[in-house]
Order: structure tokens, then C-alpha cells, then sequence
């Protein structure tokens, strides 16, 4: 899985846009490197999914502690372009309720101004 990362509109904001998926062999080292960059950077991250094509119970689980992170913190996440599997995935394992989600970044990143 590759991971880019953009400024968002402010500087505690940063857009995390992983590709690929979002499984057992990609999800320690997608949390790992997210963390690091939300500890860094900023407190507001957006994941965009619009690349991600596939989300397993390791992947929910890395989202998971994300959100843990983030609420310690007094971070926030938001996803978005959340479609597909991912979408799914999410909805069923009701993991989606810890989350806002955004139809797109766009409108994620325009929420907190």
C-alpha cells in the first residue's frame, strides 16, 4: 500500500490518501505511518478512500485505533469518497458511527474552518 499525504486548507489539517488495500499485510504500517504524521503535523486528518479498493477486519481494526489515537488527543478524523467494499465493510462491522464521514475531501476539509 502506498500512502500520499497534501496540506488541507490550514496547517493542522493533512489529507492521507492511501492506495491499494487496506489488509492484514498493509494495515500496521498504514496506522504507524498516519500516526507519525498526525502526531507531527497536525489534528485533523482526512482519509480520503477514494484509491483504496479493498478493507479487511486488520484495516478496521488500524482504523480503530486511529480513532482511539485521535480522541485521546483531542484530534478528529474525518473519511471520505468512502465507496465500495471499504464502504461496506464499515457499515456492517458499525465501526462507521466512530467516524464523519465527508462525500468528499472538499467538503471534509470546509467542516472545520
Amino acid at each position: 500500500m502506498e500512502i500520499k499525504f497534501s496540506r488541507g486548507v490550514k496547517d493542522n489539517q493533512v489529507v492521507v490518501l492511501p492506495q491499494g488495500d487496506l489488509d492484514l499485510y498493509a494495515s500496521v504500517a498504514f496506522f504507524n505511518t498516519v500516526v507519525a504524521r498526525f502526531d507531527s503535523v497536525a489534528d485533523h486528518l482526512v482519509l480520503d478512500f477514494s484509491s483504496v479498493r479493498y478493507l479487511d477486519s486488520s484495516g478496521v481494526g488500524a482504523l480503530i485505533r486511529l480513532a482511539q489515537h485521535a480522541k485521546t488527543f483531542g484530534g478528529k478524523i474525518q473519511l471520505a469518497n468512502l465507496n465500495g467494499t471499504p464502504k461496506k465493510v464499515l457499515e456492517m462491522s458499525n465501526i462507521i458511527r466512530l467516524f464523519i464521514v465527508a462525500t468528499d475531501v472538499e467538503t471534509a476539509l470546509k467542516s472545520w474552518e
